[in-house]
């Protein structure tokens, strides 16, 4: 029975793995779990990541600091809207860049809701956007047509259910009523609308792409003008050489400057972490881009001082503060552990006022120790005479010491212990004097 039993044991293994294969079957399951917190406060590290699997390095750039002064133009720039403390040096400084050989993608700057297009000035224009005004772009709002109804579909809805529907939306899905069950679904369940996706038009020698902007703004050139009246000259030398548009308007112009480009959206939500993946927007950044090293610029304000300095020199930073700790700690007074308080361990007067004056001399209160006994010493030596070093005079011979002993004790700063005791001393001896 004994030699029987290894073998008992293997086959009872081997029973219970091929029951385990034959009798489960592998489940996967997915987890949904929060964001890193890197991600979240970056729209663009989705965009970020994907520039670095094809070889381009991105960064993110954070205030004017860090942009200006500008990089080689062999570096692409793309700029959000927040750019109204642009002054006109840095607008002369990014088109002269751009001139020169540099990409620059720009979101627009609608005007403000208090303030129509129609009615705005040229200085208006120019003051909400200093970069695209001097190019001859304009951002106007999107002629969309809302159809109304006299009742919204689900109080429509509502009111088809019958009364006694204990719960509605249950008689409403599983009704015999087709047309019902129909408009619940559509109610329900139909994704939301989206925005009409836009045709981009490159040249004969680009396929047309689609790219979808969540914007209700559409982009105005002036080389579209054709009533002489109302448009006006680029102050730059701009040449139209790709856009996108939809039935209501274009939402993205792309313009020659020298030898670089600027090209303008009304949004750059199409390269968030949500939108990249939907139509062609990855392809529009690789295409925009090329090889190049891409900037994203979040916001081109100054930042408060502490935050330039310590975006331009972190180890400085860092240094100082750590002198000031040392400094404070070197500063600030301490006092060693509290004993606790004994009854059999009581002390005199005289014992505490030694003790006190004890700690003022370990931590160099010299002064404290004498200011009062040498007052009281002056006082008694202006009587000798009025002026003091005739007073010193006598009162060193009145006391049968050295002028210079009294002198040191009034005003030197005594360095020993005994030191101390003979200043006290004098000064004793100076003040009884009668």
């Amino acid at each position: 029975m004994r030699r029987k039993l290894p073998w008992i044991i293997g086959l009872l293994v081997i029973v219970l793995v091929v029951a385990y294969y034959v009798l489960t079957e592998p489940v996967t399951t997915v987890h949904r779990v929060a964001p890193d917190s890197r991600i979240l406060r970056n729209p663009y590290s989705a965009a970020q990541e994907w520039l670095a699997q094809r070889g381009q390095p991105s960064e993110r750039i954070l205030s004017a600091a860090a942009l200006f002064p500008l990089p080689e133009p062999h570096t692409t720039l793309i700029l959000d809207k927040r750019r109204g403390l642009l002054t006109d040096n840095q607008v002369q400084s990014l088109l002269e860049w751009v001139q020169r050989g540099g990409e620059l993608i720009v979101e627009a700057r609608p005007l403000p809701d208090s303030r129509e297009e129609d009615s705005a000035s040229p200085e208006q224009w120019r003051k909400n956007d200093p970069l695209l005004y001097p190019l001859g772009v304009t951002v106007w709002d999107a002629p969309t047509t809302v159809t109304e109804t006299e009742k919204a579909p689900f109080i429509e809805l509502l009111e088809a259910l019958p009364v006694f529907a204990g719960d509605p939306l249950q008689y409403c899905l599983f009704t015999d009523n087709d047309t019902l069950r129909a408009d619940c679904v559509d109610l329900l369940c139909k994704a939301p609308e989206q925005p009409a996706p836009l045709l981009l038009h490159a040249g004969d020698d680009q396929p047309l792409r689609q790219i979808q902007l969540y914007s209700d703004h559409v982009l105005w050139h002036t080389s579209w003008d054709e009533d002489d009246s109302v448009s006006y000259e680029p102050e730059w030398p701009v040449e139209l050489s790709a856009y996108a548009d939809n039935d209501y308007g274009s939402q993205l112009i792309q313009l020659d400057l020298g030898d670089g480009q600027i090209t303008v959206l009304t949004d750059l939500g199409l390269w968030s972490n949500p939108n990249l993946h939907y139509f062609d927007h990855a392809w529009l950044l690789a295409w925009l881009t090329g090889d190049k090293p891409v900037w994203f610029v979040r916001s081109v304000a100054m930042p408060p001082l502490m935050q330039w300095l310590w975006l331009r020199a972190p180890e400085l930073g860092t240094a100082l503060v750590l002198l000031l700790a040392l400094w404070l700690w070197s500063r600030i007074p301490r006092r060693g552990p509290i004993q606790p308080m004994r009854e059999e361990n009581r002390h005199d007067y005289l014992q505490h006022l030694h003790a006190s004056g004890y700690f003022q001399w370990r931590t160099n209160q010299q002064e404290a120790l004498l200011e009062a006994l040498r007052q009281q010493a002056r006082a008694r030596l202006d009587r000798y005479h009025h002026q003091p070093e005739q007073a010193l005079q006598r009162a060193a011979r009145h006391l049968k010491v050295p002028a210079r002993a009294l002198q040191q004790a009034l005003t030197q700063q005594p360095e020993t212990r005994d030191q101390l005791t003979q200043q006290v001393m004098l000064l004793q001896a100076l003040r009884s004097e009668t």
